[in-house]
């Protein structure tokens, strides 16, 4: 989604006045961060707050796990998620951000970051499954695009909403580990994170990292390796009466991010800082696919055969929201100045 200059000026200027109000309307029904809007990048479920939305069937519905491995090969197993109708089935993964710094090529799906000069950092890429997972097994095949320091590859299950969150992450300043972490309701609490050796620099070969999630355990594998095990019965806080494990359904997310430029002490620390940057510089990590085991279930398909069957469901509530839903504006449009699109980064 474009937007003009002066249209994203009116946009910016507004915020503080919508930020927090239920502002939608049936034409711009979805809420998300104090905008309204109708395609994917606001009505996807974990991105839209159904409590301000239009109504309660306003955000589309959790789409659910399916087994499966996306090897990339189709060009179609990524897309723009402003592209994106609400069919799982036809596309594996959404490309978050725009400009769209994904490519699929050679067999592997490429994440860029390059310089941006406005914000003076890296400008990075995010893929997130179209389909949801609780509990399961994920594998991906990832060559990590962190050959300088400040430089972070993730691969990742999380939901935005809730703040649970299960990680496996790369950064430039230590190449050949690998750091596995988790987060209970959002609570950043980073003396939980724990290295481990790959073996090698993982920028300059694939290996298989897998997330093996139940309700009882996380198990973190580098090569079919275990190297880390939560046991949920370790997490218990006593001052909250909570286990602090992660339990919320979510979603697959495949990054490469600027954090030696970030502009936190921290992260920057963690990192690497400063990340290096030339005009002409490009960091890439590859993904050479995703294997999807859902709880229960053994036999994953692959994306290869994506297509052959009609699905099942389309992750939208199908009398709210329909394929051509905000293709064109109806001409009878209320003026609503508090429904302008949210620009995309």
């Amino acid at each position: 989604m474009k937007i003009t200059s002066v249209l994203a000026a009116a946009t910016l200027a507004m915020a503080s006045t919508t930020f927090g109000q239920s502002t939608c309307n049936e034409w711009s029904p979805c809420y998300r961060e104090g905008y309204c809007n109708v395609d994917a990048s606001f009505c996807l479920w974990g991105l839209c707050d159904e409590s301000k939305s239009y109504n309660s069937t306003s955000c589309w519905k959790p789409e659910g796990c399916t087994s499966q491995v996306v090897n990339f090969h189709e060009t179609s197993d990524i897309i723009p998620i402003g592209s994106y109708a609400g069919n799982p089935e036809t596309n594996a993964f959404l490309s978050i951000f725009e400009p769209d710094n994904t490519r699929i090529g050679s067999g592997n799906l490429e994440l860029r970051m390059k310089y941006d000069p406005s914000t003076k950092k890296g400008f990075g890429a995010t893929a997130k499954s179209s389909h949801t997972i609780q509990y399961g097994r994920v594998t991906a095949r990832v060559k990590s695009g962190s050959l300088a320091k400040g430089v972070v590859t993730s691969f990742i299950i999380i939901n935005e909403q809730t703040g649970d969150e299960i990680d496996f992450e790369w950064v430039g300043l230590n190449p050949d580990q690998v750091q596995t972490n988790f987060y209970y309701r959002g609570v950043l609490d980073y003396t939980k994170m724990l290295p481990a050796n790959v073996g090698s620099d993982s920028s300059a070969a694939y290996h298989d990292y897998t997330i093996d999630w139940s309700e009882d355990k996380i198990v973190w594998l580098v090569d079919n390796k275990p190297i880390r095990t939560l046991n949920r019965a370790d997490t218990y806080d006593a001052s909250k009466g909570v286990y602090a494990f992660p339990t919320s359904e979510g979603r697959i997310a495949l990054s490469i991010w600027d954090g030696g430029n970030s502009g936190q002490q921290g992260t920057q620390e963690w990192a690497g800082y400063p990340t290096p940057w030339s005009a002409d510089t490009v960091y890439k990590a590859f993904f050479d696919s995703v294997t999807i085991e859902c709880s229960g279930d053994s036999t994953p398909s692959s994306s290869d055969d994506a297509g052959s069957e009609e699905p099942s469901h389309t992750g939208k509530d199908e009398e709210t929201n329909t394929s051509d839903a905000g293709n064109e504006a109806p001409t009878n449009v209320p003026e609503n100045p508090k429904c302008i699109p949210r620009p995309l980064a």
